[in-house]
């Protein structure tokens, strides 16, 4: 069994009530779980994508910066 921890969170009030409404008891921890799974991953691809996008630009960059001295005749 994974280890777990006891969090303490604040839900505005119609949240927590369609929550407790909708998801059954024994079963709301893993509903959470799962959708900050989720939702986590989701964050973790997008600053992915600027990271690559960022570096994508850093390379682009660099090449036209070297250009002159790769059209410079030394082969």
């Amino acid at each position: 069994m994974p280890n777990k921890v006891k969090v303490t969170i604040s839900l505005p009030k119609e949240l927590a009530d369609s929550l407790r409404k909708d998801i059954p008891d024994r079963k709301r921890s893993k509903f959470i779980a799962k959708t900050i799974e989720k939702e986590l991953k989701e964050i973790k691809k997008k600053n992915l994508i600027k990271a690559y996008q960022s570096a994508y630009q850093e390379i682009a960059q660099e090449n036209k910066n070297l250009e002159g001295t790769i059209n410079d005749g030394i082969s």
